[in-house]
């Protein structure tokens, strides 16, 4: 007998259609799921996770020493600047007080573009709006600036507040600069940058877009910054670009052929110039430098022929003689922080470009010592930040923001040594200003964040230097 086919009757309800057989439920096997449930996924953005990881990721040895330095100068800037503060505003404590305000905003600001992704200012639309902002503060200013008293109009009004245009130029050149060496890096590995036959052709279009045209438009910037004319920032940016240019990547062959090229054709626009001007046209334009040429007039005079020059005074030559008389009379440990006597007017904006020598004078040869030291660590650890940079835009960014603080350093230490003429370029940190100290910190800001989210191992780094050495070299 054939055996019986069994048939199963499937599940219907109370209507007669027929019903899905129910799916088992999976089984947990996480006990740790059955004691606490499940976190739900996070959202896209900004979440609690992300905020602890860039924590995790700070460099908390720059942020210590940036704490440790700005607390250094303002203790600085009050003892120096007591006498001068009283004197205008009848308060002692007026500047501090101000800069204590700007370097809270300072502070915010660093703190805000370092846990930024490097990447973000990388972008092509954030580099051409820095440089329209480079560009549009330096004709705004030679238009519209004041501070002509100082030789320079240096300053533009905007509502009730004064900003000094020189400092946010400084910073907006870095980033415009940067992104777009960054941009023609990815697009010349991408294949999108059609190159001519001729290897003529080739060259010189290779040293028009990685030479010619990203200087170019930075000279555009200092030149409308000489005309102003504030002449040590046109020295600044110039120094700044300069060691910009020398590590983004730019083959050597661009280099050599774009800076023959530009040499040439400025030294002929010129003298074009020069020739074709009208004898009271130059003779303004001379005028209007006068305070610049003063300035190395009184560098290079001496005790001796000082009495036989006519055209200099012992007014014009009384700041700079005091701020070195202030520099040599601190001797090994000071007089004493607050018993300077050169501050009593005897050195005019003692708050700014002779900062140093009243902080010498009080503190003295150890004094001078720990502030260089202190300037040491910190150009240190800028520096590790830019040789650890793992592309282009991270080492030109790192790189640029590491030398405009250090440039000024400089400059300011070789003017109150005597080594150079008088600049008007203030001490980072420590003298007093507004514009410049939130322009710095940013600038600092950005350094942080290359070393957060832009840097890359050491035993990496070995392998990508050989690489570009290759790139530059072809």
């Amino acid at each position: 007998m054939p055996e019986k086919t069994r048939h199963i009757i499937p599940p219907t309800d109370a209507s007669g259609h027929v019903t899905k057989p129910e799916e088992k439920k999976a089984v947990i096997t996480d006990i740790d799921s059955l004691i606490e449930p499940p976190s739900k996924p996070s959202l896209e953005g900004i979440n609690v996770a992300k905020i602890e990881k860039a924590v995790r990721s700070a460099d908390i040895g720059m942020i210590i020493m940036i704490f440790i330095m700005l607390v250094f100068g303002l203790v600085i800037l009050y003892s120096v600047s007591g006498p001068d503060a009283y004197g205008q505003f009848q308060d002692s404590s007026w500047f501090l007080t101000r800069q204590i305000r700007f370097t809270i905003a300072g502070i915010v600001m660093m703190f805000i573009v370092s846990f930024i992704p490097i990447e973000f200012f990388g972008q092509k639309w954030i580099a051409i709006s820095a440089f329209i902002l480079s560009l549009g503060l330096a004709f705004a200013t030679l238009a519209m600036g004041v501070g002509r008293e100082h030789g320079a109009s240096r300053w533009i009004n905007i509502g009730p507040i004064q900003l000094q245009s020189s400092e946010i130029i400084k910073v907006a050149l870095i980033v415009a600069f940067a992104g777009y060496r960054a941009t023609i890096t990815k697009l010349r590995a991408d294949g999108k940058i059609k190159q001519p036959k001729s290897d003529l052709a080739k060259l010189l279009k290779n040293t028009m877009i990685d030479f010619i045209f990203p200087i170019g438009m930075c000279v555009l910037v200092d030149i409308v910054i000489v005309l102003q004319p504030h002449v040590s920032c046109f020295i600044i940016i110039a120094a700044v670009i300069f060691m910009c240019a020398l590590i983004s990547e730019i083959p050597i062959k661009s280099w050599l052929v774009g800076m023959l090229a530009m040499v040439l054709v400025g030294g002929a626009v010129g003298a074009m110039v020069l020739a074709l001007s009208p004898a009271d046209t130059r003779d303004r334009f001379m005028k209007n430098y006068a305070h610049v040429f003063k300035r190395i007039q009184i560098f290079n005079a001496d005790e001796e022929t000082e009495e036989e020059e006519s055209t200099l005074t012992k007014d014009d030559t009384r700041q700079v003689d005091n701020a070195h008389n202030a520099l040599g009379s601190g001797g090994m440990w000071g007089v004493g922080l607050g018993n300077s006597r050169s501050k009593y007017n005897y050195v005019s904006e003692a708050q700014n470009d002779y900062i140093f020598s009243i902080y010498i004078e009080e503190t003295g040869f150890v004094g001078g010592v720990i502030l260089i030291l202190m300037y040491l660590v910190m150009f240190l650890m800028c520096l590790r930040v830019c040789w650890r940079a793992k592309d282009v835009f991270s080492r030109t960014i790192a790189t640029g923001c590491t030398a405009l603080i250090f440039v000024e350093v400089l400059m300011n230490f070789s003017v109150e040594l005597q080594i150079i003429p008088s600049t008007g370029v203030t001490l980072p940190f420590i003298s007093y200003g507004g514009t410049a100290q939130i322009s710095l910190l940013i600038a600092y800001g950005l350094i942080m964040s290359v070393s957060r989210s832009g840097t890359i191992r050491p035993s990496k780094k070995k392998e990508q230097l050989s690489a570009r050495a290759v790139r530059t070299g072809a």
